[in-house]
């Protein structure tokens, strides 16, 4: 199987379920519709980082062609994710609750900054730390504004947050399992991360999953919330 195969298997099909079974409740679509963008452009440059360092590559005759160090199909793949838990959030989302406990700021915010100064500090530690390392140094930070900016929001707006996340990344990790032991469309290197695994799957692969799909969620109930926008203004 190709990468691009691989899109029109596991990513395409439930995408279009999705969006047809979709009622959408949140009162602005377009941040929907703006999110992938969003994703593309900050994921780029890590990405293209990672695999010219190999951290992670792709066999030959997998990609159709490249794009910088990227394939054409990972920059693909980055619109599509997005599309796919967002799409799943429409559904769940629901009207904006009231605002919870002013401390979900202070304390969400202080959380996602020792989480950022983690990923740093693996980040110069390097070598089977480095691809954990790259992960928390670049993406903390968001959750840090995120929770910072709107943490009691996303507290009280907690099931369509938990059940965002967590069903989409269930679905992306078994995906990725399969087209890494089955596939063999992509390969993570072993002498940049732990060596940790969970049904063979590298903790690293989890937790970017996990944190991608945090982003996309929170990120979209905020946008979602008039409280946010009048926070905004």
């Amino acid at each position: 199987m190709t990468y691009l195969q691989f899109h029109l298997v596991f990513l395409l099909p439930p995408l279009l379920v999705l969006l047809f079974l979709a009622r959408p409740k949140p009162p602005r679509l377009w941040p929907y519709l703006l999110m992938p963008l969003i994703a593309l452009v900050y994921t780029t440059p890590w990405d293209n980082y990672l695999v010219w360092k190999e951290v992670w590559g792709y066999p030959e005759g997998r990609v159709l062609f490249r794009l910088g160090y990227v394939p054409f199909e990972e920059y693909l793949f980055f619109l599509l994710q997005p599309l796919l838990t967002g799409a799943l959030l429409l559904r769940l989302a629901g009207a904006p609750p009231a605002a919870g406990p002013g401390w979900a700021r202070v304390v969400g915010g202080g959380m996602w900054l020792l989480v950022t100064a983690l990923g740093v500090l693996l980040l110069a530690l390097g070598g089977k730390y480095l691809y954990l390392g790259l992960i928390l140094a670049y993406f903390a930070p968001i959750f840090l504004l995120q929770w910072a900016f709107g943490g009691d929001l996303l507290l009280a707006w907690r099931r369509p947050l938990v059940l965002g996340v967590a069903l989409p990344t269930l679905y992306l990790w078994a995906a990725d399992h399969w087209a890494i032991t089955q596939a063999g469309i992509w390969w993570i290197s072993e002498a940049y991360t732990l060596g940790l695994k969970a049904w063979g799957l590298p903790l690293e692969e989890m937790v970017f999953f996990l944190l991608t799909n945090l982003a996309v969620v929170q990120g979209l109930l905020l946008a979602w919330h008039p409280e946010a926008l009048r926070r905004l203004r």
